[in-house]
């Protein structure tokens, strides 16, 4: 049996990620878990901004954005940027964040987040009440002590150790055990199934 919910936004997990807006004299930082990757050629990501945040602002007049990936220990910092508008408070300060320049656009990067990603805009989407940014990723970054050549990312995961949110139950994970490969686990199932 299932239990019919209705309409949704329940995923989990979900990245729980800084968004750097504006220029390094004007940064502001906006949390959201509305993130994913929505092309490999050209490497591009998604987010969905609330049309009311001060953040949308600063991403359309520069047209570009940093993605930074917070590791768990963080989340406190984290949630302050999603609660607290930039409108009012500068948020680096607020959180004691280091911007460190990107290399191929204005907005900065933070410097206390394990994993960060460099955006122009390519795209723009109006769902409701949300505006779906697409950004085409121009650069990446990872901490010096997160890189493992030996992973397909050329970083471990692990050491990163990603802080994850699930949005219907309002509540920050961390993320467990590898369990297997993709596009290699499901080859055990394959081998068992007979050819026709």
């Amino acid at each position: 049996m299932k239990k019919q919910l209705g309409p949704s936004d329940a995923i989990f997990p979900v990245p729980a990620a800084l968004i750097v807006c504006g220029t390094n004299e004007n940064a502001n930082i906006i949390t959201l878990a509305w993130v994913g990757i929505a092309s490999s050629t050209p490497p591009t990501i998604g987010i969905s901004v609330r049309q009311s945040r001060y953040s949308l602002g600063l991403i359309r007049n520069t047209g570009e954005f940093s993605v930074n990936f917070p590791g768990a220990s963080i989340f406190k910092e984290v949630d302050y940027c999603g609660i607290t508008t930039g409108r009012r408070r500068n948020k680096f300060k607020d959180t004691g964040f280091t911007p460190m320049a990107s290399r191929k656009i204005k907005p900065p990067i933070i410097k206390e987040c394990p994993y960060n990603i460099e955006c122009r805009v390519s795209q723009e989407i109006i769902l409701g009440d949300y505006v779906h940014i697409l950004g085409e990723i121009f650069e990446s970054h990872v901490d010096e002590d997160k890189v493992d050549t030996s992973k397909r990312a050329g970083f471990d995961v692990l050491k990163i150790n990603p802080l994850v949110y699930f949005a219907e139950a309002r509540e920050y994970w961390s993320v467990g055990e590898k369990l297997g490969y993709g596009f290699n686990a499901g080859k055990d199932i394959k081998k068992k199934i007979k050819k026709p």
